[in-house]
Formats: C-alpha cells, structure tokens, sequence
C-alpha cells in the first residue's frame, strides 16, 4: 500500500527510427529508453488499480472498435475462475459516450440449447471426454487415460437459430465466438474470435475450415462459447507462442486440437439428431393436422344427421374443412417426395464420393486378373500344341476362364454405379460375402491376411444391392489398411439373425479405436490410416449406407480382446 500514484508516460514513436547500422531493425527495445515517469499523492489510499489513457493514436478509432475492444478485453479472465486478487476493466470513450465495465456475462450461457463440462482427477490420472448418447439424448462422459497435453477443464455452450437470435437480442455486443484458452484463470490465446473483416478473424483449429466438408452438420465458431481451462503447473507442454497468436506447435499441443474437435464431434452429433428429430415432428404435425381435420368432418356431418335442420349453417364450414383437408395431403404428399428426392440426390452424391476408393480397388483387380490372362496367354502362344504340354494346357485354359468370370463380376460392380434407380432386391447374405471376399484373395494372399468367416445359416435380406456391398467393401477396405502393420493379420467375418435384424461383425487384428474415438471415426474426413492412404470417406460412406437401410453401426469391444477392432451392423429385415 503506497501513498502515491505512479505516473508513467510513455512515447511510442520513441522507439521507432531509421534504420542505421547498429539497429538493422529500426526499433528500440523498451528497456533500451528510459521513460519519464513521477509520483502523485493520492487522496484515497484504500484506491488501487492501473490506469491507462491512450491519446494521439495514428488513426481515429470508430465506435465499433471501441467496442470490439471491450469485447475482447471482456474476455481476458476466465468468467468460471475465482482469481485470488481483483481484475475488472472499466472502458472510458467520451466522444461515442462510452463508460462501462468489460465484463463478460455468465448470464447468456443460460440461454444456450445445450452444454457440457468436462473435467479431469490427477489422482486416478483419468481425463474425461464427451459423447451424444442417441438412445438418451443426452451428453455422456466417460474417462480415458490423461494426454500428452495434461488434464484440462472444458465447458462449451452450443446455440441452435432460435438461442442466437435471443441471445443477440439480449446481447448485441457480445457474439459467441468459439473457443478460448485460460491458463491459470488468464487468456493464453485465443482460438477464434469474431472481426467485421472476415479476412482477420482467427481460426487456429480450423473449425470454420470444416464447414465446407458438410455445411449442414458441422458446428461453426458462431454456434457456440466455449472455454478452456489449462495450468502452468498441469499442463507445461503448452507453450505460448512468442508472438501471442498461438502456441508452439508439438506432439502435446496436435494431441490438444485432436481432443479439442473430438468433444465438438459430440455437438455436431446432437446438431445432427436435433435437426432429424425436428424433421419427424413437422410430418408427424402434418398428418396430426390432418386426422384433426377428418375427426372435424366426421363431428359436424354427425350433428347435422342429429339435426337436419342445422345442415345448411354447417355445411359451408364442413366443405371449408375438406378443402382444408385436401390442401394438407398435398403438403404431405409434396412433403414426402421432397424427402425421396433428397435422399435419392444424397445417395448419387455418396456414390460419387466413394467411387475414387473404388476405382482404386477395381483398377487393382483388373490389372492384376489380366496380368494373369496374358502369362497363359503368352503360354499358349509360344508352346501349343506341345502335347507334352496337355495337362498344362488344360489347366491354363480353366484358369482363364476362372479369370475371365472374375473379371466380367468386376465390370458389373463398376457398371452398378450407372444405376439411377437403386430399387431394394432380395440378396443373398451368404453368397454376397463369399463373393466379395473372392475379389480380395489376391490382396489377402499379397499380404498374409487370414480370413476368418462364419456363414452357417443361409439368409435372404430384402435390402438395396448396391448400399449393402459398398458396407462391406468399405469395413474390409479398412480392415486391410488397419492391419498394415500387425504382426498376426487377421479379418473375421460373421452374421446372425437376431429378433428381426441382421446383425453382422466385422473384426481385425489392427492397432484399434481408442474409445473416446468410436463416433468420431464416422465423421467425414476423419482418418486414422492417411498413411496407407485413408482419405476419411469410407467409414462415412459406411455409415449413412447404413442409415439409409434403417439400420446401426457402432464400434464395440474387440473379439479379439485388447487388439483390433469390431464393427457391429444390424440392418432390419424387410418383409
């Protein structure tokens, strides 16, 4: 506690000059000038704080920066943390009437349309991690092992249209602007922040940049605050940058952005089961309003048969009520086509999108069926008729033909993406798998992978042909990049029937899903083999084929235990 006040005035343009040869910067240090400075008495020694009063700026400040300013600075300390000492910001600006505290509002979080908190115990080193549990509803934890990074805190406060319409109208100058980083109660960085020039505004992590992949579902900076608590003392590997905009980028700070967009996955799946769930509302209302309209009808025709004499009264509303009727099977009939044609266009755009996969896969199998052909061929062509030779002629020529088979089933495949009506057949459960497995013996063979399968009961699943190969194809496509790297290379394969379902397990011995990461695979673009040449389609791909089949997918606990991986489908049986 001191009597006086210090006064320090400092000169900016004091520390720029021309360049010279002993400063090939042009700038001088601020502990190369000393600034002078006095002290004042004081009036009020019970009174504390700093001061800070900015004049002669280059260039005239308007109010909207002043007040982005006062949005930013609101924003230094933690609005969740109990500092041990004082810190409020109170913004002065005469000329735009300006004179308030820089205080962040809990308040508004209230008013989002879901959140969660996670946290972490340093004594059973367990750090928590979101999911959207679908059959519930609801946002779940569950502990997984503390990262490279440390423990952190997180809470994030997600805002459909509705919540941020009210939340602008309640608070107009505060916009929700994603993520931000506490160290020890104090902003460290930034991960996004709003600016009126969309050039400038910062998004380290990218969650801006994935909108485009899938505009619909993923969860923008604008949809959501959240804040992220980290400690000089937890949480050492994250490093400021010297320039303030970031941190320095190694292995703990990737794992952080890793498990920073992992918890958002969570957001983006109840995004996704808000916006499904709104959708069967508005058909069920639709057909509600037309019962409602039939019970209408049926009420009034009963009381004009009670009294005839009232029919000429009610007769305009009962003709009223069935061109009502009318008007709203329409909107239910246009209503439904909307939906088949958005799904037939959805499915046309997930067919291309994993044709690239495919091509690759067919290409493959061409070439090397034909490479085959031409080695008998070229046989035939410099030995026969060496009767010497039958046996082997005979042998060849079966093998061609084998091959020939092969070749005109990959051709198919390739030619059933021209199909613009994808109608549901009846496909036989056993022979599709033997199939499709066939057209792998090469790779399974090239790389020393087992197949293991069990195919005891012959069923009959009436489904679409084409969805259901691109699920299989794509789960052992991933299997065999999974495994690149295994000692003992294995993919198990097996299906039964349980109630009315089909439910199928596709296993491998391949280095696993962490199971923080189960819903996070199906993601689009989401890839854990980009070095075998994942592009983060197929487990996608995978899984709106089999949503679009009115069926599950989920990774469960592995077969083969602490190894691998198990995907469980169950795709219903249609009668």
């Amino acid at each position: 506690m001191t009597n006086n006040w210090l006064n320090v005035n400092i000169n900016w343009s004091d520390y720029y000059h021309e360049k010279n040869e002993d400063s090939n910067s042009g700038i001088t240090l601020f502990t190369d000038l000393e600034n002078p400075y006095s002290f004042e008495p004081t009036t009020n020694i019970e009174e504390s704080g700093t001061k800070l009063i900015i004049t002669s700026l280059r260039e005239p400040w308007t109010k909207s920066e002043v007040e982005h300013l006062i949005r930013e600075i609101s924003k230094l300390v933690s609005p969740f943390s109990n500092l041990s000492f004082p810190f409020k910001v109170h913004v002065i600006a005469e000329e735009f009437n300006i004179d308030q505290e820089a205080i962040r509002s809990i308040e508004g979080f209230n008013m989002a349309t879901a959140s969660f908190s996670i946290d972490f115990d340093k004594k059973r080193d367990v750090q928590q991690s979101v999911f959207f549990n679908k059959e519930i509803k609801e946002f779940q934890t569950r502990d997984i092992p503390i990262r490279s990074f440390g423990g952190i805190k997180m809470s994030v406060y997600y805002f459909d249209d509705a919540a941020r319409r009210n939340y602008r109208k309640a608070f107009p100058n505060n916009h929700l602007d994603g993520f931000k980083v506490y160290r020890d109660g104090i902003i460290a960085t930034p991960f996004a922040e709003t600016n009126e020039n969309p050039d400038q505004k910062r998004d380290i992590l990218g969650i801006d940049k994935r909108l485009w992949q899938d505009i619909f579902s993923r969860v923008s900076t604008r949809e959501f605050i959240g804040t992220i608590e980290i400690t000089k003392e937890g949480n050492p590997d994250i490093i400021d940058a010297t320039n303030r905009q970031d941190f320095v980028d190694n292995t703990a700070y990737q794992d952080l952005k890793d498990f920073i967009i992992t918890q958002l996955n969570a957001v983006q799946e109840f995004k996704i089961d808000a916006r499904n769930s709104r959708k069967k509302t508005n058909q069920q209302g639709l057909q509600d309003a037309a019962d409602d309209i039939d019970r209408l009808i049926d009420s009034v025709s009963d009381i004009t048969k009670e009294d005839p004499s009232l029919k000429p009264k009610l007769n305009p509303l009962i003709n009223q009520a069935k061109k009502t009727k009318k008007s709203v099977s329409t909107a239910i009939s246009e209503q439904k086509k909307e939906a088949e044609e958005f799904t037939r266009k959805e499915n046309i755009y997930l067919s291309i999108m994993s044709l690239q996969e495919y091509a690759i896969h067919i290409t493959h199998a061409v070439r090397t069926t034909l490479n085959q052909i031409r080695d008998r061929v070229e046989f035939f062509y410099r030995y026969y008729p060496d009767p010497e030779e039958k046996d082997l002629f005979l042998l060849y020529a079966k093998e061609m033909y084998e091959k020939f088979i092969t070749l005109n089933k990959v051709i198919d495949f390739m030619l059933s993406y021209s199909q613009s009506n994808l109608k549901p057949e009846e496909i036989d459960i056993k022979d599709t798998f033997e199939d499709i497995f066939r057209g792998y013996q090469n790779i399974f063979q090239k790389n020393g992978i087992t197949l293991q399968t069990n195919f005891s009961e012959k069923l009959i699943l009436n489904s679409n042909r084409q969805f259901f190969r691109d699920i299989l194809q794509n789960l052992i496509d991933n299997s065999i990049k999974a495994i690149a790297g295994a000692s003992n290379k294995i993919i198990r394969c097996s299906y039964e029937v349980q109630e009315n379902n089909l439910v199928v397990l596709i296993s491998d011995t391949g280095y696993g899903i962490p199971i923080e990461n189960r819903e996070q695979v199906f993601a689009l673009y989401y890839t854990t083999t980009e070095e075998q040449g994942g592009a983060g389609v197929g487990l996608y791909i995978v899984k709106t084929r089999v949503e679009s089949l009115k069926g599950t997918i989920a990774v469960v606990d592995s077969e083969f235990g602490e190894t691998g991986t198990t995907f469980r489908i169950s795709i219903p049986f249609k009668k």
